[in-house]
Parts: structure tokens; sequence; C-alpha cells
């Protein structure tokens, strides 16, 4: 427990940093709208929920004139956001972000590569959301933990037992949209997201995992919606959620999914449902409503990763959101611009998966019928050549099969070896050593200045 008491003492005074901040910001506050709902109609709030809850949303469900507490507290909770007005810069992110998702998504790779790439962003996605809250594993333990390969102390294992729980969300997830990919959002299904977020760890006394909280909390300055409410407005984000975008256009129908996605985060900080968790909640909402649009797998984790590289800026932004009339939209910028970076990286990740597939097949290519143990041996030495430039004395040591090759062979046979590559241009000497020549497979990279195109060497 003091542990945890101790990662939630540094999350409260970050949040405190970015509440003091946002109070210098002018304080206006977005529009009310109020919502009706049929007075016969009941309202679910999750299994195991105790009876008195719905006892409390009969006695406070709206009949067209009656107010409920959190529109006088919390009035930015509106369901109702006008965009017609966002800078031009939110516009441009959205439609290059549906570009780069089209351009990840429309990318063959080998199942291994995919697979991999795949592992490699859940586990960032992991690492994200668990170390905004205070876990102190490294990505690569996360990734070993995912992998079942990470042993830790006994009093280190809430860490990582705070990563299964992330990982089994993510998988019931991806279940969940293989069997239905247009299952609506449910405030069953987020009470079973908290759930499993702190299942088997320690949380304080009041925490209920997966059921709504009974006493009012907060998090450094900010307040959450009165306890009372939350049953109703989970009930009533799942309903605004759920409503699909009437354009025919799926450009703005992404546009529509992601900016649904990133509202839903907003929301859940500003409800704050539960008594803990509500930050990692708030975020599997989010992975859940990306991948549903259509948004790759691996690139529906990136949010998470930009939240936790910018963790300051993230808790400023959340600390504005409700703050100042600009808030939620400000957000979203935030939010899109590290999506659309987080995309870039991505896509440069794949390049490279791609260029060393066009590499390999340009080696074999350039060796087909030339199968002696001198050729063998040449086309090992450069399909196993790192990238950058290797020494001289390195060469025959970049891999297990070439030191093997080279064995009891003279210096001169390198040096045959080298020239032959060189002389079938897939190898350059450079200032230092050797590197292969990959440049030669961009066909179409447009050329630096003072170089010629490719293919005209």
């Amino acid at each position: 427990m003091g542990t945890l008491t101790a990662a939630r003492r540094d999350r409260q005074a970050a949040f405190a940093r970015a509440e003091s901040a946002a109070s210098q910001s002018r304080v206006v506050k977005l529009d009310l709208t109020s919502h009706d709902l049929d007075n016969g109609r009941e309202h679910s709030v999750g299994q195991n929920q105790q009876a008195d809850w719905l006892n409390t949303m009969r006695s406070n469900r709206l009949d067209g004139s009656e107010k409920r507490t959190y529109q006088e507290t919390h009035p930015w909770i509106a369901f109702d956001h006008d965009l017609s007005s966002a800078p031009t810069i939110l516009w441009m992110l959205l439609g290059e972000a549906r570009s780069k998702c089209q351009h990840i998504a429309g990318v063959p790779l080998e199942p291994d590569a995919a697979k991999r790439l795949y592992q490699i962003y859940l586990s960032k996605g992991v690492h994200a959301t668990t170390s905004i809250e205070g876990n102190s594993l490294s990505e690569e333990q996360v990734e070993q933990r995912i992998e079942k390969r990470l042993r830790l102390p006994v009093s280190q294992e809430y860490l990582g037992k705070e990563v299964d729980n992330i990982v089994a969300a993510c998988n019931l997830i991806t279940k969940r949209l293989m069997e239905d990919p247009e299952s609506l959002l449910t405030p069953e299904l987020i009470c079973r997201f908290n759930e499993l977020t702190l299942e088997g760890l320690e949380v304080e006394d009041h925490v209920r995992p997966g059921r709504y909280r009974t006493e009012s909390v907060g998090v450094a300055g900010y307040r959450g919606a009165p306890w009372e409410d939350c049953p109703f407005l989970v009930e009533r984000l799942c309903e605004w959620l759920n409503q699909r975008s009437e354009s025919k256009d799926e450009g703005w129908r992404f546009v529509h999914a992601v900016t649904k996605a990133i509202f839903a985060h907003l929301y859940i900080a500003w409800i704050h449902p539960f008594g803990d968790g509500n930050g990692r909640t708030a975020r599997l909402i989010e992975f859940l409503l990306l991948a549903q649009a259509g948004v790759p797998r691996p690139a529906a984790h990136l949010l998470s990763n930009h939240y936790n590289k910018t963790r300051d800026r993230y808790y400023a932004g959340l600390a504005k959101s409700s703050k100042a009339v600009s808030g939620p939209t400000d957000f979203l910028v935030y939010a899109v611009q590290g999506f659309v970076d987080g995309l870039a990286e991505q896509l440069a990740y794949i390049r490279g998966l791609e260029w060393r597939v066009m590499w390999e097949n340009h080696v074999h290519a350039s060796f087909r019928d030339k199968d002696t143990p001198a050729f063998r041996r040449q086309r090992h030495l450069i399909l196993d050549l790192p990238e950058g430039v290797t020494h001289r004395g390195r060469l025959a040591l970049v891999s297990t099969r070439v030191a093997a090759e080279y064995a009891g062979k003279g210096d001169r046979t390198l040096t045959r070896d080298v020239n032959a590559l060189i002389a079938m241009e897939l190898l350059v000497r450079t200032e230092g050593g050797f590197k292969p020549n990959r440049e030669l497979i961009l066909a179409f990279l447009p050329p630096r200045i003072g170089e010629p195109a490719p293919g005209l060497r």
C-alpha cells in the first residue's frame, strides 16, 4: 500500500501543477444542453451493482424539468460540443491521421513481421497506460511480462499484475470486436474494464473494482461529478458515443470516430465514475473506439504512448479541458497531433521492414544461378551486414555463419569478396569502413541536391 500511495501522491502533485496553470486561463463554462430520457426506461449500471443504485436513478431521472446536481456543479459535462469553429490545424491533422492509418492498414507484411509489430506497440501502449499511473517497469520489462519471461520479486509482483490486467482488457476488446465489429459501448462493459484494471490489486477501502463510487472523489484540485449522478452519466455517455455518423463519406466517419474516442477519454476523466482506475479505464475505452473505427491495432495504442511521453502536457490538458471554453478542442488538437506523430514513427518502422525485404530480394536476385562456395560466402556477408558502417576488421565477424565461412581463410579471400560485392554495387566503401548499398533499391526516392537520381549513378 505504501508504494500505491506514493504513486498516487506523485500523480496528484503533477495534476496540481497542471491545475494551477490551467486556472490562469479565462474560465468560461461550456453551454449546457439538457437531455431527456424516457421515464419508463431502466438504466443498467453493470453486473453486481447494488440495488440502491436503481432507486437513486429512479428518483433522479430527468422528466424534462428536473435538473440533476451535476448540471450545477459540472456544466461542461454537456454531451454536446460544436467543432465548427475548431482550428484548421485540427482538420489537417485528422486528414493526415486517416491517410497514415490507410497506409499502415494496406501494407502487406510477412506474418512474423506483422506479429512483431503488434507486440512492440502492444508493449508500448500497456507500458504507457500503467506508467502514467506510477508503474515503474520499463518498456522492455513490460514486453517480457507480456511474453511471460519476466520474474519479479514478491514485493514487485503487483507491478506485473497491473500489466497483466491491461493486457487482459486489450485481449477482451480484440475478441469483442472480432465477434461483433459493430458492438455498442455499454455501462456494463465500462464497469468490466474498470474491474479488470484493478483485479487482484490492493486498493483503498472505499474502492470497489467495477462498481461506481459512493462518495465524492477528486484528483488534486479537480473533483469528479457527484457520485449519485455517476450511473446516469455513464449511461448517457454510452448513448452519446453510440450515435453513428450520418455521413456516407468514409473520411468524415473516420473523423467522427477519432474525435469520439478522445471525447470518451475526457468524459470519463470529468465524470470520474470509479473510486480508482479511471485513467486506465478511459484509455481502454479510447483504444476500443479507435480499433472499432478501423484504426490498425498497433496504431490504436499510440495515444496512450503519446500521453505518457508528454505527461505534463497531458495533465495540463485534462485540467484545462473543464475550465476554459477552448479546453476540449485544445485537448483534441494535442491528442491528434501526438497520434499523427506516432503514426509517422510507426510508418518509418514499417518502411524499414519493407526496405529490408526488398533488399534481401534484390541480393538473392543478384546471386541467382550463382551457387559456388565463394558466391554463397559473399551473399551471406552482404545479407548479414548491419546498417551503418562496419570496420574492415569486423567484416568477417558480422554473424556466426559468416565467421564460420571465413574461418581458416586468408585476408586475400575477404578482400576478393569485398571487391566483388563493390563491383556488383551491393557494397560501398565509406570513411571508416564499408556499408551495404541499400539505397540502391530506393528507385523513386527524390535525389538530394548535388546527387544524381537513383539508377543514374
